[in-house]
């Protein structure tokens, strides 16, 4: 069942208050045959130095020192050195259950998917306590590229991120990370996702995310133009993905997604950002109304906060 090498990546930056915790969770995995590789994108605290001693206690560690690239650089140099066949991807300030690999491995291939995901514990902030979702048999399926999207659009926080999965390595070759520094996870996994032929997915909580105060996606400010298209760009093109190949349900899904992130982010929109977003608001919202895919309700919330922007 070992026989097979799994690359576990990890790239870490400035993390030395985490860092030992989540190695530790990857290394005590019931799965053993694993190569970990800590990818230190030139960390100016004492995670470096974490780093080295870790791969000087377990020959299954590797280390790479790179200059500060951002994390999508670092998933890079991390997958162009993986030598498993299959990979998994864990962020430095997080940890994993001791059976992620695992059970991801074993559901993986019993139903011969290319992705097997799970779901996650989520930190409180300020904390050291983890809260396990709440319980439910809807995340036990397996599903294809279009079932897995339908999915993603209307449960984001389980679905678009890349930590809480283990791909076939070939996925991943194929779709290099991106220089996008702000909802990076959400911008790659389309390609993912349709280049597998089948997602497999487990209700079970392997993985355990730390939402740190102060990050980007989560500090408010008075957002620019420039930032909130650094924030809508994925949908962009995922819409724009969606339109050309006529895929009318997953245009409108995903148009959702545009206009909740308009709505929730428009009170701390500059000046200029709210009249550039305002057009385009309308632009997706003629669509979304009318397409088949959305619950009525989401197209009467969107509807009085369309109501509201012609008042405004």
């Amino acid at each position: 069942m070992e026989k097979e090498t799994i690359s576990v990546i990890v790239p870490v930056y400035n993390v030395e208050s985490y860092l030992e915790e989540c190695v530790e969770s990857i290394i005590n995995q019931s799965y053993r045959n694993l190569e970990i590789i800590l990818v230190d994108d030139g960390s100016t605290d004492n995670s470096s130095k974490i780093c080295d001693d870790f791969s000087k206690k377990d020959a299954r560690i590797k280390v790479i020192h790179k200059e500060n690239g951002g994390i999508g650089k670092a998933r890079n140099a991390g997958v162009e050195l993986a030598t498993g066949e299959y990979l998994a991807f864990i962020d430095s300030d997080d940890c994993i259950k001791e059976t992620f690999i695992e059970e991801l491995y074993k559901l993986l291939k019993e139903t011969d998917s290319d992705i097997a995901g799970c779901r996650f514990y989520r930190n409180i902030p300020g904390t050291t306590n983890f809260v396990y979702p709440k319980e439910s048999t809807d995340y036990n399926f397996v599903t294809d590229s279009e079932g897995i999207m339908k999915r993603l659009y209307n449960d984001m926080g389980v679905f678009c991120v890349v930590w809480n999965k283990l791909y076939k390595k070939d996925i991943i070759k194929k779709h290099p990370f991106t220089d996008v520094k702000i909802a990076e996870d959400a911008y790659i996994m389309r390609e993912y996702m349709f280049e597998a032929k089948k997602i497999a997915w487990t209700s079970k909580a392997l993985y355990m995310y730390r939402d740190r105060p102060g990050s980007i996606m989560t500090s408010k400010r008075n957002f620019s133009i420039e930032e909130q298209e650094q924030r809508m760009f994925w949908l962009e093109k995922h819409i724009a993905y969606y339109k050309a190949n006529k895929m009318d349900e997953l245009q409108a899904l995903a148009e959702k997604v545009y206009l909740f992130n308009i709505h929730e982010v428009w009170s701390d929109l500059d000046k200029g950002a709210k009249k550039f977003y305002k057009s385009k608001y309308f632009e997706k919202y003629g669509h979304m109304l009318k397409a088949k895919g959305n619950p009525i309700k989401s197209k009467i919330k969107y509807t009085i906060f369309a109501i509201k922007l012609v008042l405004s």
